[in-house]
């Protein structure tokens, strides 16, 4: 190496680039030249001396020149990525960090605010009058299972009862009466669950004054499970931007202030290049005037990093639709699940 190149190289390396800049007019000709002479391996662009081109020099050695070293090196800078043989990995103690890549406009809930309740492990229960008719709600979505076991709960209830019927009794309870009195029997058991009427009459007075009260929890709990189960799916469904969501899991491993104490780690395995992709959009980044005012430095994480990009508009915020209701279908679906466990 001739020794004018070697000073230009101390020279730049101790940050003194107001003496090189007249001779090359831009960094970006100060680095070709160094490429061109074989230089470049001098560099060290995480070095403090040269922070205030940091991200120039970084995109000049990646976007430009493919350094994979250099790639590699920035990985090695955030404290939440760890490097796999096969791919990477977000490794973070709270998971609820994973909801600043949400957007949080909004005047009420925002879908920051439903990810971080979702990330919590803090569900809240937004909905607390579900219903106000528990035969039409939840006895007509019960499926042939369930039926059977309501008719064995009424029959076990209601054994030997005598119903007196009058004028103000259910029309059915007449046509099944004798002497003027209603007996509840395994034959006549279906057509009164069948009959809106009828249960009503029973839950109103007192017959079955338990059975209210429980219908009433099970659409309550079942509703505002499926609620939390499509937000869930919401907020998973928007993460699979940047991870793969299926292989999240919870993970302990030794403090680094004590190697016998066990610290939990939330792991979620990166999409393919996924990374790579947001550090070369980050070091590329240029305001309006076309200079390089990020340092690559300064980020000590992805999610950090990614919070940057995302404030800045390069990257959009991850956002969906919150629900206004719960799908009735799934609704439906957890009130035959959990009727076993109320009835």
């Amino acid at each position: 190496m001739e020794e004018k190149y070697l000073k230009y190289v101390n020279e730049f390396n101790d940050g003194d680039f107001d003496s090189l800049l007249p001779f090359f007019n831009t960094m970006e000709n100060i680095l070709r030249f160094f490429h061109k002479k074989n230089l470049l391996q001098y560099v060290d662009p995480f070095d403090s001396n040269l922070e205030d081109y940091q991200n120039e020099i970084l995109n000049f050695l990646i976007n430009e020149l493919g350094d994979k070293e250099t790639l590699e090196k920035c990985m090695l800078q955030f404290s939440d990525v760890e490097v796999k043989d096969d791919g990477h990995y977000l490794v973070i103690n709270d998971r609820e960090d994973l909801a600043d890549l949400f957007d949080d406009r909004g005047r009420d809930t925002t879908a920051r605010d439903v990810a971080k309740a979702v990330f919590g492990e803090d569900m809240w229960e937004p909905y607390h009058d579900t219903t106000d008719d528990v035969y039409r709600d939840v006895i007509e979505e019960l499926n042939p299972e369930n039926i059977e076991r309501l008719k064995t709960y009424m029959l076990d209830t209601l054994t030997n009862w005598k119903i007196e019927v009058d004028d103000s009794s259910p029309d059915l309870f007449n046509n099944y009466s004798e002497d003027g009195i209603f007996y509840l029997t395994p034959e006549n058991v279906g057509d009164v669950i069948g009959d809106e009427e009828s249960m009503n009459y029973l839950m109103d007075e007192g017959y079955l004054e338990n059975l209210r009260s429980e219908l009433y929890s099970i659409h309550y709990n079942a509703y505002n499970s499926a609620y939390e189960t499509e937000i869930y799916n919401d907020v998973m469904g928007e993460l699979e931007t940047f991870f793969d969501v299926k292989s999240a899991k919870w993970d302990s491993r030794p403090s680094s202030y004590n190697s016998e104490k066990l610290i939990e780690f939330y792991v979620l395995k990166f999409n393919p290049n996924e990374v790579v992709n947001s550090i070369t959009k980050y070091i590329s980044d240029r305001n309006l005037w076309g200079y390089y005012d990020n340092n690559f430095g300064y980020q000590g994480s992805w999610l950090t990093m990614m919070s940057h990009l995302m404030d800045n508009g390069e990257e959009p915020r991850l956002d969906f639709r919150i629900p206004d209701y719960a799908d009735s279908s799934l609704v439906d679906k957890y009130i035959n699940e959990m009727f076993g466990d109320y009835i």
